[in-house]
């Protein structure tokens, strides 16, 4: 649109939420009043630089490169994105890109990151289409009771909670999410929503505008939605699966189907699934950056812990569903403790380094990697995935590629404070080592 004023005065809309993400995947912004949007339209908003060196628990790291005389940066609303929310009246939503005073984008922007990587891509001549496949818990309150105990997939679990699932299904078209589909997962009160996809910078704001329409609709209704990734030992994980498919940039002609191939993918498809393979320890840091995020990780688990790819076989780490129209790269092992700004940059990335490289991904893994004994998985050459955030990180820090693509600043950055939450998370005493050490020995 090309006046966000004038488009919020005709609905009725008196209020805009300007929001930016920090390397923990939060929203993050303020609330501007409709006769102040016309200068922050033109200027953007305030904030300090220091916002990006707080660990989650909004707890400043140690030696910040960003302290509180680091200055701000200014996030400058996109009117493209702006939407309604019919969960807050009188309120409008928009994504910003952070700038520098002088007007440039800011190098520590995780938006800004994406856009980036997205126009790598077409300088290598494609474009890309990204789906988010994210599941969550409804709990009845706080104290963690699961919304209910019905199995997976039953039509109970929809007939329960059929009030959420009608005011998600009509609030996110108003905010232009085309929802595909929803249903109940595996877990007690688990539920999985399907995105429909969408270019690689908007699957990623979709992604964010149902979580915060998923967390909205459920206070609302006085239950409370989490998407942790391991909420408790004994109930299932929540994932964040993504859906990639690669087109031609000038026609949007499909690059990623060959029908020829035993794959069912093309050539360039294969090489660039090959980048994820051979980068897969670094993206599990992005798509996977907390110490919790490992509690799903687990072979045999239906979540994926070796590194290895698979045509339907859902114990892989990458996945193509199937030929033809099937045909598409799913990456299994992320969940919604990633910032997806970052998450899919570093995809792309990794994706064009397979690319330019020419890499072959290896064959494809038809049994269930999470039950095979060490000495096949070795002699299969089939790796594991991190065993703890630790060793994410690490792989992450010495990612070439990865660093590259992304910046050095929000490299460095990201790993700062995602090591600040780890060390403060290593230190903490918890309920089962009180129960098996409080009278040992």
């Amino acid at each position: 649109m090309d006046d966000l004023a004038t488009w919020m005065s005709e609905r009725a809309l008196r209020h805009l939420w300007v929001a930016y993400t920090d390397y923990h995947g939060r929203l993050a912004g303020r609330d501007i009043p409709l006769a102040r949007v016309p200068g922050v339209v033109e200027r953007g908003t305030n904030f300090a630089k220091a916002n990006f060196n707080f660990s989650i628990r909004d707890e400043q790291v140690s030696h910040p490169r960003f302290g509180a005389d680091s200055g701000d940066v200014l996030a400058i609303p996109d009117s493209v994105s702006a939407v309604q929310l019919p969960f807050q009246a009188e309120s409008a939503f928009a994504f910003a890109t952070l700038h520098l005073e002088d007007g440039s984008v800011w190098e520590g922007c995780p938006r800004a990151a994406l856009q980036c990587a997205v126009s790598a891509l077409a300088e290598a001549g494609l474009a890309a289409s990204v789906a988010f496949e994210p599941e969550f818990y409804l709990f009845a309150s706080d104290a963690g009771l699961p919304i209910n105990q019905t199995g997976m997939y039953t039509i109970a679990g929809l007939d329960e909670q059929m009030e959420f699932v009608r005011r998600l299904s009509a609030a996110l078209p108003e905010m232009g999410v085309e929802l595909e589909q929803i249903g109940k997962e595996y877990g007690q009160g688990q539920y999985e929503a399907n995105i429909a996809p969408d270019r690689p910078v908007e699957a990623a704001e979709d992604l964010f505008l149902l979580r915060l329409a998923v967390r909205s609709i459920a206070r609302q209704l006085g239950q409370h939605a989490s998407f942790m990734p391991k909420f408790d030992p004994a109930m299932a994980g929540s994932g964040l699966h993504v859906h990639l498919s690669l087109q031609d940039v000038s026609n949007n002609a499909d690059r990623t189907a060959d029908a020829d191939d035993a794959s069912g993918l093309s050539a360039t498809a294969r090489s660039f699934m090959a980048g994820w393979l051979n980068h897969a320890e670094a993206l599990t840091a992005l798509g996977c950056p907390t110490p919790n995020s490992y509690k799903r990780l687990q072979p045999g688990s239906w979540a994926p812990a070796h590194i290895c790819w698979g045509i339907g076989n859902r114990a892989t780490l990458v996945r193509v569903p199937g030929p033809g129209k099937r045909a598409r790269l799913e990456f299994r092992a992320g969940d919604n403790t990633t910032n997806p700004f970052l998450f899919l940059a570093g995809l792309i990335w990794a994706g064009l380094d397979g690319m330019q490289r020419g890499l072959a991904p290896g064959e494809p893994v038809t049994d269930d990697a999470g039950h095979l004994e060490t000495e096949e998985l070795a002699t299969r050459h089939i790796r594991f995935l991190p065993r703890d955030a630790h060793a994410a990180f690490e792989a992450f820090e010495a990612d070439h590629a990865l660093k590259t693509g992304l910046g050095a600043l929000i490299h460095t950055e990201f790993l700062h404070v995602k090591r600040a939450e780890l060390a403060a998370y290593d230190v903490q005493v918890n309920d089962w080592e009180r129960a098996a050490y409080f009278d040992a020995p």
